[in-house]
Formats: C-alpha cells, structure tokens, sequence
C-alpha cells in the first residue's frame, strides 16, 4: 500500500477559518496525502472599530503565518486573499486560489423580509464599513450597530433575543446558517446596491516558490477562473485611491473572453458615490484592470 504523504498547513485557530479549510482537506486526501493543521490563535487584543487598525492586525498576523512557511515549519499558509499582505516575501507565491460558489452579501430576519420592507425601526448588525455605507446610501434611516472580530459567534449571540427588531448584513461567507435559530431567513441583497469587497470568498495558500509542493498544489486545487478574478480585484485595489479602500466593492467575473468588472466607491457628499462595471478582455486583464483603475481615480478626482 502505497504511503500517503503530509501537508501540513499553517490556519488561523477559529472556527471560520477551519469550516473554509475542509473542501482543501477533502480534495488532498482524496489524492493520497495526508493533511495536519496547524491552528494558531490571534493575540488577544481589545477590538477596534478604526479600519486601518484592524487591517494592521490581520496583516501582522498573516505576515506571521507567512513566516512559518519561509522557515519551513509548515508547508503552506492558508487564509482569505482580502488578507494577502501586498509586500509578500518574493519567496513566496500563491499556490492556489479557490473560490466560492455564491459571492454576496445576505440579509438574516426573522421572517425573510426584503431590505425594503424593514420596518424603520430596525437595528442592522454589521462587520464592516463597505456594508455600512451601502445600507446607508439606500436606508439611511435605519440604526447600524459594528460586530467586527469572529462575526459567526457575536452575530449569533446578538441576535439571539428581540429578534423581531433585528436584522444581519453580512459577506455571505460568514454566514453559517445551521447555527442560527429556525426562525431566521436568508435574503440575498441585490448585487447592483451591495457590490461584493475585492476577494470576498476567496481562500488562498501561500507556499515557497518553485518547489514541488507549489505545483501539487497549483495542480489539484487551483482554479484558473478564480485565479484571474481575484488577481483582477486586487489590482483594481491596489491602484485606486488609498482613501477609497475601506467602503470600496470590486467583483470580478469571468464570462467567456471578458472579465466583468462591477466597482463601488462612496464620497463624501454622497452625490459624488460611483457605480458603474465595465468589461475587460481576458487575454489582457492585468493590463486592462490597471488602466480601468486609471479611469477610476479620474472618474473621483473629477467627481
């Protein structure tokens, strides 16, 4: 009997984290290799509500995952792309990018109801500032209410009494709807008000460059289509203006020979807000994302 062989991966210590993880085990031990995580826990430290702040601290604890691998403790660092550090050691490549199937934002109530139909009354939880300015930009009546650090755990306990006066917008991929209570109803946003954070849902492994490993697991998990969407968010991002980062939607999709390109900024005063998309050919969306954001900083500038 042939041995199977380990992989060891580098994760962060919650449940979030290693319910995304298991379609990764599924697929590797389905090819023989055995998979051992290494769960490591975040520094506990107070919660903050400043964007960059918590942004420091998810990248600080990456660049520490990430440092496991370049000393070859593990073999590969598995975490979200929206948290890929931009200056990575060049020793290190992103071996796979995965996507999920459904990229939205979702609505939880008690009974199912639309955005539109909740009562003004209503008090929104949410995880983040893209969220927070989109529901205003449509219902800027309703109360907002910030649930940042584990959302599964705080969301489930906030909104675990009243109910009836509650509602949860949140990324799809944090939502687990089996731990919430029967009475509560899904309702997915539409795309066109709540355009989805640059890789949002997608899972990414950071492993050294130009080893054998990198290629197994380019080879068994990598999904091409994935792949050039979210390189083609984090471009966009990565040029646009530093001011417009925190609330910005950019959802890429791939469709036949084009790469559509849905983008959202918020200004302040809201009449200067941007929503608009525009198609990208395939062959040359590094060159055609990084011009599109080009246009998107003129587009503010002269907003």
């Amino acid at each position: 009997m042939k041995k199977r062989k380990v992989i060891t991966l580098a994760i962060e210590d919650s449940l979030s984290s290693i319910q995304r993880v298991d379609d990764i085990k599924t697929k590797l031990e389905s090819r023989n290799y055995t998979v051992e995580l290494q769960k490591t826990k975040k520094p506990d430290t107070p919660p903050s509500k400043n964007f960059t702040d918590r942004i420091k601290k998810q990248e600080k604890f990456i660049k520490h995952l990430n440092q496991k691998v370049l000393e070859s403790e593990v073999d590969g660092a598995v975490y979200s792309l929206t948290h890929f550090p931009t200056n990575s050691p060049p020793e290190l490549i992103l071996s796979s990018i995965t996507r999920q199937d459904v990229i939205r934002d979702v609505l939880l109530t008690f009974d199912g109801s639309s955005l539109s139909k909740l009562p003004n009354e209503t008090i929104v939880g949410l995880s983040n500032h893209r969220n927070a300015k989109q529901l205003h930009s449509i219902r800027p009546e309703l109360a907002q209410e910030f649930l940042f650090e584990e959302p599964l755990s705080q969301f489930e306990n906030w909104f675990s009494h009243d109910q009836k006066n509650k509602a949860l917008l949140l990324p799809f991929e944090d939502l687990n709807p089996e731990k919430f209570s029967n009475q509560t109803k899904t309702f997915f946003v539409p795309l066109k008000h709540f355009v989805p954070a640059p890789c949002q849902g997608t899972l990414s492994i950071a492993s050294l460059d130009d080893t054998k490993l990198s290629t197994t697991l380019y080879n068994l998990l990598d999904n091409p289509r994935s792949r050039v969407e979210a390189i083609t968010e984090r471009v966009i991002l990565s040029h646009i203006d530093s001011k417009l980062v925190p609330s910005a939607g950019i959802h890429a999709t791939v469709r036949g020979e084009t790469v559509h390109v849905m983008v959202q900024f918020f200004s302040d005063p809201p009449d200067k807000n941007i929503n608009t998309h525009r198609d990208l050919p395939i062959r040359t969306y590094l060159e055609s994302a990084t011009k599109f954001a080009t246009d998107l900083n003129t587009m503010v500038n002269e907003s």
